[in-house]
């Protein structure tokens, strides 16, 4: 689709990614006004989870897109790192969460595929490349672009769908890299691209519970919704695809002891603001909230915790001392820790890097990136206690 170049943004001092589109001559001035926008619809969105759009333009009559430059690496299903199911998810999770942000700003992607996902610092998930994005308003006949192996079928057939259920191309390209991360293969691998399509537009996926039988039976009907052949039986957006596949997880950890979150925020309003809404997206989980350093040390050498979320600036032991006082003490050594600050900046997140912190968020605090986060780092394929 066209060539991605590092650059300096000369006025704001940051680095940019620019894209520019490979268009036909005779096709630029048609298609670089159907860009334009396209590009004016994803520029509205602003999500974690998605690449940001900070301009569009032409230069030498070639159109091209100024994003977020997102250090890191394509996603690569190949990749031991995502290999368990619970790491599969804290994946496919955040990239459901950004689709469900570009479909409520009215776009379509239109190629989704893990080349187009990028695994950031801290495991950020983000969404990328948009340039076969559509507005969901826009034109909603079906020109066969994208890439073969994550097509929906509507697409393949050239069936003409309506604008309700536009956004659900996104949604099935999703489930194929469900079915790829959590099965292991693709759901269909045929070599030729007829026969591909052909499959994509008719065939059933096979089972993922014979394919890989350790999965949890729930993800057979999971898969058979997510990638059915007709739009309208599909999710009906990703948030609800998402909150599938955390019910199947939550549903296959009974057994373990409970997910233990240990909070720590000195001022009472707060703490027990971000207590509840832990508790809204954790709802089985143990919630421990302290309002001081010391307090919350204590508690995590008592029982160690899964993950820690501590604000960075208290009286007496703050964050920074937290940090260090968790990874000095053996019990306490490889919890992950979030550290949250509506004062600090670059050098105290330098200093807690150093001292071993995994994250570093600022206030006021976006829910949805604090949960990926916390979902992100903690490891849900641990032994149950006692």
């Amino acid at each position: 689709m066209g060539t991605v170049l590092l650059a300096v943004d000369e006025q704001l001092q940051r680095r940019v990614a620019i894209k520019f589109l490979d268009v036909e001559r005779g096709e630029r001035e048609e298609l670089t006004a159907l860009l334009r926008e396209e590009a004016r619809a994803m520029a509205r969105v602003r999500h974690p989870n998605v690449v940001q759009i900070h301009a569009f333009g032409e230069h030498d009559g070639v159109p091209y897109f100024v994003m977020e430059y997102v250090p890191g690496a394509p996603l690569s299903t190949d990749d031991p790192t995502w290999s368990s199911l619970d790491a599969a998810i804290s994946v496919l999770e955040q990239i459901a969460r950004g689709l469900e942000g570009i479909h409520r700003a009215g776009a379509v992607h239109n190629d989704l595929k893990p080349g187009n996902v990028i695994i950031g610092p801290g495991q950020r998930v983000v969404v990328a490349d948009f340039g076969l994005a559509t507005s969901i308003h826009g034109s909603h006949s079906p020109r066969l672009a994208g890439t073969p192996a994550y097509l929906s079928p509507e697409v393949a057939r050239g069936d003409p769908v309506e604008p309700a259920l536009v956004s659900r191309r996104d949604l099935y390209a999703l489930g194929v890299m469900a079915f790829e991360l959590l099965v292991g293969q693709r759901p269909f691998r045929a070599k030729g691209l007829e026969g591909l399509l052909q499959q994509h537009a008719f065939e059933p996926p096979p089972r993922a519970t014979e394919l890989r039988p350790e999965l949890p039976a729930s993800f057979d009907a999971f898969f058979e919704r997510a990638l059915a052949k007709d739009p309208a039986e599909r999710f009906a957006s990703a948030e609800l695809l998402r909150r599938a596949m955390l019910d199947i997880q939550h549903a296959t950890a009974d057994g373990q002891a409970p997910l233990r979150i240990l909070v720590v925020e000195d001022e009472a309003v707060a703490r027990r603001g971000l207590e509840q809404a832990l508790r809204d997206e954790f709802p089985a989980a143990e919630i421990e909230a302290h309002a001081t350093g010391e307090a919350a040390h204590a508690a995590a050498s008592r029982e160690p915790p899964d993950v820690v979320v501590t604000d960075l600036h208290m009286p007496g032991r703050g964050g920074v001392g937290l940090t260090a006082a968790l990874r000095a003490d053996p019990r306490t050594r490889s919890i992950p820790i979030i550290v949250v600050t509506g004062l600090g900046g670059a050098k105290d997140w330098e200093i807690l890097r150093r001292l071993g912190a995994d994250r570093f968020l600022v206030k006021p605090l976006d829910l949805d990136e604090l949960v990926t986060s916390i979902r992100a780092l903690v490891d849900r394929s641990r032994r149950p206690r006692g």
